[in-house]
């Protein structure tokens, strides 16, 4: 387990990993010669010619309001099959209360997008699922679940959301809603229909979570990637609006330390 914060003005953001490892590029389509063109992808970002990724959750602390974004999410395969489901929750759960943010205390969660489960839910023995924060409804964009009511959404919905939505958790909201007083949702598409950009601004200070627009760091300047978006030119837009903007960049799939600020050339990793 690992931690790394951020400090956006008076708001404090934190890491948890899980664990972060090396994968094939194709997995976020990419090629090893498109990580060898960028220079600053080692050691932080890629090992040679693998990608780093991590399983983590970012959690952000706004005066009452705690809020988890996108625990875990995409790592399914890894944490969330039947043989090693309750296992993996028991683990992240400890390394939650380990780094003195209880599951139980989250008071909010941010859904950038619907893909796979994550840590959204927890498995309960009997095979059912509830929520894995019990005390936080999860946001996710109205225009999100209007994909999935109308069988247009590009991603298979896993049956633990249906459940969840069934049992009243989640919250729709709507395009540059406010959850709490430094921290509102922006919608982007591009990657899924209802997909939301985090927004975090307090004095004078920002940071974006940019969910899968930029599943690896590398992304940011690799050009339009078609294998991860149904609307790759629409995706490159918002991803070069971004790298014009003077914030903290975070994305829920990049390696410790998982923030970064675009200097011009390079992604700088960022921390507290």
């Amino acid at each position: 387990m690992s931690t790394n914060t951020v400090n956006v003005g008076r708001v404090l953001l934190t890491r948890v990993g899980y664990v972060d490892v090396a994968i094939d590029p194709a997995i976020a389509g990419l090629t090893p010669a498109q990580i060898a063109a960028v220079p600053w992808a080692e050691p932080t970002w890629a090992k040679g010619a693998e990608l780093l990724a991590g399983a983590a959750v970012w959690v952000i602390d706004d005066g009452d309001a705690r809020i988890a974004v996108d625990p875990a999410q995409a790592a399914d395969q890894i944490l969330r099959t039947d043989a090693d489901a309750a296992a993996h929750q028991e683990a992240f759960a400890a390394i939650l209360a380990a780094a003195g943010l209880p599951r139980e205390s989250v008071t909010l969660a941010i859904a950038t997008h619907m893909e796979g489960i994550g840590m959204w839910a927890w498995r309960n023995d009997d095979g059912s699922w509830s929520p894995f924060f019990p005390n936080a409804e999860i946001v996710v964009a109205q225009r999100e679940l209007d994909a999935i009511d109308a069988g247009v959404h590009p991603s298979p919905v896993h049956p633990a959301f249906a459940a969840l939505r069934e049992q009243g958790v989640l919250r729709a909201a709507d395009d540059g809603a406010q959850v709490s007083p430094s921290v509102s949702v922006d919608h982007v598409g591009a990657h899924t229909p209802g997909h939301l950009f985090v927004r975090v601004a307090a004095d004078g200070a920002q940071a974006v979570m940019v969910g899968h627009l930029a599943v690896s760091p590398l992304h940011l300047v690799t050009g339009p990637c078609p294998q991860q978006h149904p609307h790759p030119d629409e995706a490159q837009a918002r991803i070069d609006a971004l790298l014009a903007e003077d914030a903290v960049l975070i994305g829920p799939l990049w390696p410790a330390p998982g923030a970064a600020r675009w200097n011009g050339r390079q992604l700088v990793p960022a921390s507290s």
